[in-house]
């Protein structure tokens, strides 16, 4: 009788084994089908993005050229040639266009002064050392008394 038991027994642990692997395989094959469907995600994010990228650069390499077509080839060879001649004998030339735009330039200048004065909690601190009352203070700033109040217990807890 125990013997048949034991049969029973050993044969429902290798069904049960054998089950357990077949659980833990398929899991192994689900996460790989998660990871190459993330993997060929990734891939095509970056695609797009490269492809994003590559129109960008096109864009921008039509813009140079069209303001290379623009600005004459001449004036730039003639700075590159000016930077490599050896220093002779040159005499005082007179400047160029962009030199003299240059040269004439002045920041633009505000006609308005500016003044600062005081902040409000600058003028709070003062006046509570001058010794005003916080009726007083909140009237003078135009603040309410408990504004007041909480700047003056901002300033003694920052202490």
């Amino acid at each position: 009788m125990t013997g048949l038991l034991l049969g029973i027994s050993f044969i429902i642990h290798i069904i049960t084994l054998l089950s357990i692997i077949i659980v833990w395989k398929r899991s192994g094959a689900a996460e790989q089908e998660d990871f190459r469907a993330m993997k060929s995600e990734m891939e095509d994010i970056l695609i797009a993005y490269t492809a994003e990228m590559k129109e960008e650069n096109e864009v921008f390499l039509k813009e140079l050229a069209s303001l290379q077509k623009e600005k004459p080839v001449g004036d730039r060879d003639n700075k590159e040639n000016a930077a490599t001649e050896k220093p002779e004998k040159k005499g005082i030339t007179e400047p160029t266009a962009a030199e003299q735009r240059e040269i004439s330039y002045s920041p633009p200048v505000s006609e308005e002064k500016e003044t600062f004065g005081a902040s409000v909690s600058s003028q709070i601190l003062s006046m509570q050392k001058q010794g005003y009352s916080l009726d007083e203070i909140a009237k003078k700033v135009n603040k309410g008394k408990g504004e007041v109040e909480l700047m003056l217990k901002f300033y003694r807890d920052g202490q």
